[in-house]
């Protein structure tokens, strides 16, 4: 079985080491451990280069692009410290640093989607601090329920008990026979399930929509749709920003929001615009983004490419709308 960096990471002795010496030290140790990680893994490391440089070709100088590929190598490291202190570190502790370095902005998608009574798909991307999302939700006690893929045993049991301690619900991916009924079942008890748009390697292709994402013109994955379709759910996008040492801001947007600013009409297809949305914080924030190394995985339709007409001008790295800060 072929070393991943999260296993690397979480072998028992560095979590040990970082439980042991603290958070502060386990940044550092984590860094350090990813460096070393990247410099053995030489074809892994290369391929997330190439990824960067293909997606910023002809919006970015060379300086610039270097200076982008090292913020995403730091933000991957900072993804998987976060996995970490999220999971193994105490409840009290967790509740304690959210209080402290956590601000909320647009909770209130969230809070009128539960008032309606049938349940809230909230939609993020493997984008900065996602770990924290669910537990930051259930310690402010909303009904958090994720969908979640573990690596080992230990992983799975450990988050187990993370869950039963935060009061939040685990659909197990790997274990569950039919995930979009588990999903729908959990909306009808007017939960908040945390889904991912961006989770490449599920993606159900739909033949008769496509998309343009990250420069390529590929299926639209039809899983958000058909959960919208069949759950009559309320849909919010959201993502944990990363503001420098500041700590994290969470932003949530209504689907009225997410209409208004991509300049579409209600009749518009949910899977697309919170893909598109995904897009245009990916375009902003690439340090935050770890799913780089999966870019080539990106099927094209009919091996296509998107036409140049259809390519974003350099206005793609501008503030264009409001709600991406």
């Amino acid at each position: 079985m072929q070393l991943s960096l999260s296993s690397f990471l979480q072998w028992k002795i560095n979590i040990l080491l970082c439980q042991k010496l603290g958070w502060n030290f386990a940044f550092f140790y984590i860094m350090v451990l990813g460096n070393l990680f990247f410099l053995v893994k030489r074809k892994e490391k290369k391929k997330i280069k190439e990824a960067v440089k293909m997606v910023f070709d002809k919006q970015k100088g060379r300086f610039e692009k270097k200076t982008i590929i090292r913020g995403v190598f730091q933000g991957i490291l900072w993804h998987y410290y976060e996995k970490i202190f999220n999971v193994y570190t105490s409840v009290e502790k967790l509740k304690n640093f959210f209080n402290r370095y956590i601000k909320p902005d647009g909770i209130a998608a969230i809070e009128q989607g539960i008032a309606k009574g049938k349940g809230v798909l909230l939609v993020t991307g493997h984008f900065g601090g996602i770990e924290f999302i669910p537990t930051y939700l259930a310690a402010q006690d909303y009904p958090v329920t994720i969908i979640a893929k573990f690596s080992s045993e230990h992983l799975r049991k450990i988050s187990s008990e993370l869950a039963g301690k935060m009061s939040f619900k685990i659909i197990d991916a790997n274990h569950c026979s039919n995930i979009v009924k588990a999903i729908l079942e959990n909306l009808r008890e007017n939960r908040i399930v945390i889904t991912q748009c961006d989770e490449i390697e599920a993606w159900r292709p739909s033949l008769n929509q496509e998309v343009s994402f990250l420069g390529k013109r590929i299926h639209l994955d039809k899983t958000i749709n058909t959960l919208i379709k069949r759950g009559k759910a309320s849909l919010v996008f959201a993502v944990m920003r990363r503001i420098n040492n500041q700590g994290y801001k969470f932003i949530a947007h209504s689907w009225d929001e997410i209409v208004n600013a991509l300049g579409q009409t209600g009749n518009s297809s949910g899977g697309e615009l919170v893909l598109r949305y995904l897009e245009q914080y990916i375009y902003h924030h690439p340090e935050e983004w770890y799913q780089w190394k999966k870019v080539s995985e990106i099927e094209k339709v009919e091996g296509r490419a998107v036409p140049v007409s259809e390519l974003r001008s350099p206005a793609w790295m501008k503030p264009v709308f409001e709600g991406i800060s």
